[in-house]
């Protein structure tokens, strides 16, 4: 629903094509994931939970992109699934909830890391240095993201 909404413009089918290359994009991760589990994790003296996070996060963004890939392509070369799909991705009502939801979701997560940072003082430094990188890169992308839509707007 993210992906509709970020990338659904005024031209449908460029933004179906833009969605090609961003499905083409995260299969080349998906891809990478899958290479790192075979040529690193082979050997390594990696936790289970890293050799598993290999192997799962290279499946779901791999699996992610196919799906990406094969619902674009459909909707590129079959018209009245298209037009149905643009109808559905241009209604303003989901637009907003959508957008809605994206802005509650990042507040959340805003919050919820600013209180983890109370533990994270105490436990280990990488800890801390993760969820305040976290907080970082939340603020600074809202930040260039406010610049960026305040000329274009």
């Amino acid at each position: 629903m993210l992906i509709k909404t970020l990338f659904c413009g005024p031209d449908y089918n460029k933004s179906l094509r833009l969605r090609l290359w961003l499905g083409a994009a995260f299969l080349l991760v998906g891809l990478v994931g899958f290479a790192c589990w075979f040529l690193v994790v082979p050997g390594s003296s990696l936790d289970d939970h890293a050799r598993g996070f290999y192997l799962g996060a290279a499946t779901g963004v791999t699996l992610g992109a196919v799906i990406l890939l094969a619902r674009t392509g459909w909707l590129l070369t079959h018209p009245t699934a298209r037009k149905k799909a643009q109808i559905e991705d241009t209604d303003e009502r989901e637009l907003h909830i959508t957008r809605t939801a994206a802005q509650f979701a990042g507040l959340f997560t805003f919050f919820v890391t600013a209180a983890l940072l109370f533990w994270a003082v105490a436990a280990p430094l990488p800890a801390f240095k993760v969820l305040f990188s976290l907080m970082l890169c939340y603020g600074l992308s809202f930040s260039f993201a406010r610049m960026y839509l305040s000329r274009k707007l």
